[in-house]
């Protein structure tokens, strides 16, 4: 009988030896972070001082935008003077005009059998309609200049703080590659 017990006893004496182990680690733990908590808190550093920029004048303005698609640039023509681009208030709006571009999917072509374009656009409620070259999209009176099987490409008259409004070339680009 005392053959049989040394193992049992063994074991025991193993495993709380093992738990004492754990407890005597969590309590150095618990007493480190005491010690953490009860030092003085460390003053912060000062933020670094701004560095001056000086200002940089863009002085390519009337050239070519790098941006713009060589199809739109002979759309656009000339950048405007202040005085030449506004929004034209007397206009009725169109239906497609209530929206963002950015709710607006650009759906497809459908060609008419007199050779007219028409551009699909699905609104935000799923409905589609279509549109032609000169017919408007957005909030920022955006005029359809050109469809192809990719994109409509338009222009918008956005508020611009220094010269009133200017034009903005603007593409709906379809989802289907």
């Amino acid at each position: 009988m005392t053959i049989q017990r040394l193992p049992i006893l063994l074991v025991l004496s193993m495993a709380t030896l093992s738990m004492t182990g754990c407890t005597d680690r969590i309590g150095v733990a618990e007493q480190s972070m005491a010690d953490i908590r009860n030092q003085p808190a460390q003053p912060i550093e000062p933020p670094p001082k701004a560095e001056l920029v000086e200002d940089f004048v863009y002085s390519a303005s009337a050239q070519r935008s790098p941006f713009l698609p060589p199809s739109l640039v002979n759309v656009q023509g000339p950048t405007t003077s202040i005085d030449g681009v506004r929004p034209d208030i007397t206009r009725t709006k169109e239906p497609l005009e209530q929206y963002e571009l950015s709710q607006l999917i650009f759906r497809g072509v459908v060609v008419a059998p007199e050779g007219q374009q028409y551009a699909l656009i699905q609104r935000p409620d799923g409905s589609v309609a279509s549109v032609k070259v000169g017919n408007y999209l957005g909030l920022n009176d955006g005029r359809i200049v050109e469809i192809t099987p990719t994109q409509v490409n338009l222009i918008e008259i956005v508020p611009d703080s220094r010269a009133g409004f200017v034009e903005k070339p603007q593409s709906l680009v379809s989802p289907i590659s």
